[in-house]
């Protein structure tokens, strides 16, 4: 996506954010998902590309993990009304 569809789709949650705040609508999580990211060098990017395509789809960052090898990322993917 270039930088105009960008600015559309955040400008288009932003109104979104809005309504839903007039309406009293609660945020709700919807969903959870957690992804290891190995920090070995073959493999850091199978777990990086897992979590940016989470996170283009709409998931946020909740909380991270440390592990022996890596890291494990928690992602909530939030709901307005009812869930």
């Amino acid at each position: 996506m270039d930088k105009k569809e960008w600015k559309i789709i955040d400008e288009l949650r932003d109104k979104v954010q809005a309504i839903s705040e007039q309406q009293q609508m609660k945020k709700k999580l919807a969903n959870v998902m957690y992804i290891a990211v190995e920090f070995a060098y073959d493999k850091y990017k199978d777990g990086q590309n897992e979590v940016n395509a989470a996170i283009g789809h709409g998931y946020e960052v909740i909380e991270n993990y440390k592990t022996e090898s890596g890291i494990v990322v928690v992602l909530g993917l939030y709901r307005f009304g009812a869930v």
